[in-house]
């Protein structure tokens, strides 16, 4: 039970595959996944897309995270991630390599045409969503000085907007935007998925908007995830940016939500007896009813409960390889909420670790070595 596994979510498998039928045939498609904090959103959308892409080998994924930190202080964050994956950048194209490896080179095959899909259809985007050197840097000076367009991406590049000047209008960057992922997509479908959208800036929500009412005749699967508790509380003591933006492409689209919370309580229970089951154990109904009673089928606490009973030495392993309760569990002594299964494993950690880990989770998830690399250095 120490490895990361994806059970059931059948259903809900099914419904992504809908959607993504639907944009195959030509409309274009917008749907969101929700659930609170560690219910499975973004383990359901990765394991959809690792089907979607072994199903056709045209598809192609990007993806970009809105993030906590920055937020509404870093504008188009998610829309940029994702468009330097299809412009060449490395950093960003590993990202989605490690969620999907059998896209990066989907990624690659597509580069060429993404260059001159943009600087063609979009060219305002180059040095606002993506530096010019970039795609020089992708391509090879000696690509883009044969098709012409070393001149063209340099002009770009030197544009500067004067002291007051907006960059680039923001209809204008909606309006390109979408006309970049229309046009890419018509030889190359598209799902773009977009995590953690309770943390996105008003403008990265304006261009989610405008792509969701423009993409009706396009190859293009955009998917939103996100905390509907952390929406309902606000922003900044109003509503929540997202909040008219889902209702109203619910309006447009119909029916756009995939909401892991309200998945019926035996589902739940499934949830649990697979995640047990994919190992061998010797764990039967009464511990498996508890577990399930003290977790609700909550995805991340049950996973991670069941780690900290392991480490704890509440679950043994016997001689035969098989997992069975210990002498010393004691259910009442163990945290009743994730947060607190999480302090108590990373109280566990040395000060060393502890110190990367915090280093590192400042810049996300998913982090670069280079990050952590300079601690290393100093001890």
């Amino acid at each position: 039970m120490q490895n990361a596994i994806f059970v059931d979510r059948q259903h809900e498998l099914e419904v992504l595959k809908g959607y993504l039928d639907l944009t195959l045939d030509g409309r274009g498609q917008i749907c969101f996944v929700t659930g609170q904090a560690g219910s499975g959103k973004t383990a359901l959308v990765r394991r959809f897309m690792h089907q979607a892409l072994a199903a056709d080998p045209d598809l192609v994924v990007v993806m970009g995270s809105c993030n906590a930190q920055t937020g509404i202080g870093d504008p188009y964050l998610p829309f940029r991630e994702a468009l330097a994956m299809l412009t060449g950048d490395s950093s960003a194209q590993q990202a989605v390599g490690k969620a999907a490896p059998e896209n990066a080179n989907r990624l690659r095959a597509v580069l060429a045409r993404s260059v001159q899909v943009l600087v063609e259809v979009a060219p305002e985007l180059v040095g606002v969503f993506v530096p010019g050197g970039t795609l020089v840097g992708a391509l090879g000076k000696a690509v883009v000085k044969k098709v012409g367009w070393m001149d063209r991406l340099d002009e770009l590049a030197k544009h500067k907007a004067g002291p007051g000047e907006p960059l680039t209008e923001q209809s204008r960057i909606f309006e390109q935007y979408t006309a970049f992922v229309h046009h890419l997509s018509a030889k190359t479908p598209l799902i773009l998925f977009v995590d953690d959208l309770q943390w996105a800036d008003n403008a990265s929500l304006g261009l989610l908007f405008h792509l969701g009412r423009h993409i009706d005749v396009s190859r293009v699967l955009i998917l939103g995830a996100y905390r509907p508790n952390d929406v309902a509380l606000g922003r900044n003591g109003g509503r929540h940016p997202l909040e008219p933006v889902v209702r109203e492409l619910a309006r447009y689209h119909g029916d756009v939500t995939v909401d892991l919370d309200a998945i019926p309580e035996t589902v739940n229970r499934q949830f649990v007896d697979a995640l047990l089951d994919s190992e061998a154990n010797r764990l039967g109904p009464p511990f498996r009813q508890v577990l399930f009673h003290r977790t609700g089928g909550h995805a991340l606490f049950t996973v991670e409960l069941i780690r900290n009973m392991q480490e704890r030495g509440d679950l043994v392993c016997d001689g035969e390889g098989y997992w069975l309760e210990g002498p010393s569990l004691d259910w009442d002594a163990l945290p009743v909420k994730v947060e607190g299964v999480i302090a108590e494993r990373i109280g566990r950690l040395d000060d060393e670790l502890k110190e990367m880990l915090t280093v590192a989770s400042v810049e996300g998830e998913q982090f670069m070595a280079e990050v952590v690399a300079p601690i290393n250095a100093v001890t």
